[in-house]
């Protein structure tokens, strides 16, 4: 039966160094080891007065809030008052107005420093990998600020494109956009700042919805070897190239629960007449029933995607492939509701601009982790499930003969792993 003795219970403060957030110092301590704390300091011009805090007090400062739970820059009090936070991570943090102040400092040129540190945590956990997927997409976080612009949404806020990594599920890059930016804006230019920063010898996929239907981004992966599959706009001339397909070239796929027709054909972007000169491409098309009758709708819901994937993929498995692209869609949702992407804590745009990379080096950071330090089978947690069962546990730390000691409960039932990922941080080669 569950006791009820709330009244008869005696709340009381203490003076002994608590902390609820136990699992903080493992990801701080994999922040030094992989060279973050180190290259978020070298980013001059942002907070540099004699005395002062450090840009990686309030980068990390943040980054640690916002794993642990926190929303917003207020909440960044509750690791600046926590005891053990303040012994093991945090001697000083700033306070919390001073985050903000701190964010709307960047400019272009540190806004590009700090993406780099989020870029250089995700290459750590690339390697082993041979072959790796880039997934670009853009979402649209809704914001009440000053600041924010209408998006295509209908709503005002803003509008980020990503650069995500499939295999080892982090985030290569990122730029913030306005809400009213053209879906198309700063889809080249990200791709090829992250083809500059991935090693040579990895080849590399990219997928894309229709934003990314350019033919200089079409252009620029053919002359760099880079296979895709972009959604493309059902212009007249591929609406030509799909009415020619012939009847008998239509198959019929089943895809969660739901029936398509799909069929091939080529197609050359820009019909040959453009200043790049491409080739012909795959075109794949689909057709799907919608089951709705209305009058100025087609009931026939048709997508088509180009393609550059090699023939010997059959044209399900580029399908497949493709569809594939919902795992990002995922991951995103995961930085809006896991890591507080969706409430934005300024009006400006540089400042948020700013929030947005410190959320990346969070992610990034706890990908790390997981990659680095947990067992197989928790690779795939969210983040709301690692502060259940590690980050966020009641531990008592003390100071004896010398030593700091951490106490979790005795019958902490995680307590192996804990330790193994205390070790496992500590292991050389990250750097």
């Amino acid at each position: 039966m569950i006791a009820q003795n709330l009244s008869r219970l005696k709340v009381q403060k203490s003076s002994l160094r608590l902390t609820s957030y136990a699992g903080l110092p493992l990801l701080s301590e994999l922040a030094h080891q992989a060279g973050t704390v180190k290259r978020l300091d070298s980013i001059s011009g942002l907070w540099e007065r004699t005395g002062s805090y450090r840009t990686s007090d309030y980068v990390m400062g943040l980054a640690m809030t916002v794993i642990a739970g926190g929303e917003g820059l207020d909440d960044t009090r509750l690791l600046r008052k926590d005891p053990g936070i303040e012994r093991l991570v945090f001697p000083s943090l700033p306070a919390a107005n001073s985050f903000g102040r701190f964010l709307r400092r960047f400019t272009h040129r540190t806004l590009h420093r700090l993406g780099e540190v989020a870029t250089d945590l995700a290459l750590k956990n690339i390697h082993g990998h041979k072959l790796l997927t880039l997934d670009v997409d853009s979402t649209v976080v809704e914001s009440d600020k000053d600041g924010a612009k209408m998006t295509y949404k209908q709503v005002t806020g803003y509008n980020p494109v990503l650069a995500w990594l499939a295999e080892p599920d982090v985030f290569l890059a990122g730029v913030f956009r306005d809400g009213n930016a053209a879906p198309q804006s700063h889809i080249l230019s990200l791709l090829r700042h992250c083809c500059k920063r991935l090693p040579k010898g990895i080849p590399l996929r990219l997928r894309s919805d229709s934003a990314g239907y350019r033919l200089d981004v079409i252009d620029f992966c053919h002359r760099h070897g880079i296979a895709f599959a972009i959604g493309i706009d059902l212009d007249p001339a591929v609406r030509e190239a799909i009415d020619k397909i012939p009847e008998k070239h239509w198959r019929i796929m089943v895809r969660d629960k739901e029936t398509y027709l799909f069929a091939e054909t080529i197609h050359v972007p820009g019909g040959g007449n453009n200043a790049y000169d491409l080739p012909a491409f795959r075109l794949i098309v689909t057709r799907k029933v919608t089951g709705q009758l209305d009058l100025f709708e087609d009931p026939i819901k048709t997508r088509a995607i180009i393609s550059s994937l090699p023939e010997a993929m059959k044209t399900e498995e580029v399908l497949e492939f493709y569809n594939g692209r919902g795992r990002m869609e995922k991951a995103i949702g995961e930085l809006k509701h896991g890591f507080g992407l969706d409430r934005l804590p300024c009006g400006d745009l540089f400042a948020n601009a700013a929030f947005f990379q410190v959320l990346l080096v969070a992610y990034n950071l706890v990908q790390a982790f997981k990659r680095f330090a947990l067992p197989e089978a928790w690779k795939t947690f969210c983040i709301k499930n690692l502060r259940f069962r590690l980050l966020c546990q009641a531990a008592l730390v003390v100071r004896h003969a010398g030593q700091t000691a951490l106490k979790l409960a005795r019958e902490f039932a995680f307590y192996d792993v804990f330790e193994k990922a205390r070790w496992a941080v500590l292991a050389p080669g990250l750097s």
